[in-house]
């Protein structure tokens, strides 16, 4: 939280934070709007590499305007990084009334 803390603070914006229950596509408007398509481009085929799966993905398209931009992650991101004490006690979260845990806004 506190990487996208200072990612906030550098964009100039708000970040609102919404974790979408877990095997609950029906509340994930991408679940809908996008999977699908990446889906069909993949139907009958084998995945050879992760560039070969990026191609495809990059040429979904849609006659509504959806076009579809995917990117290979550059950077290998350490994980269990932990916010320090000082983060933690003064921290800046916004929680939502409902559902704090999981919807929140970290302010710019």
């Amino acid at each position: 939280m506190l990487r996208m803390h200072r990612l906030a603070i550098g964009l100039g914006i708000p970040i609102r934070v919404a974790h979408l229950p877990p095997y609950c596509s029906k509340y994930n408007p991408i679940d809908h709007r996008l999977f699908c398509h990446l889906t069909a481009a993949l139907s009958g085929r084998l995945v050879e590499s992760l560039s070969w799966m990026q191609m495809l993905f990059s040429e979904v398209t849609t006659r509504r305007g959806l076009k579809v931009v995917c990117e290979l992650a550059r950077k290998v991101y350490q994980s269990g990084i932990k916010a320090n004490s000082e983060f933690r006690k003064n921290e800046p979260t916004q929680r939502d009334a409902q559902l704090g845990q999981f919807n929140y806004v970290l302010p710019n």
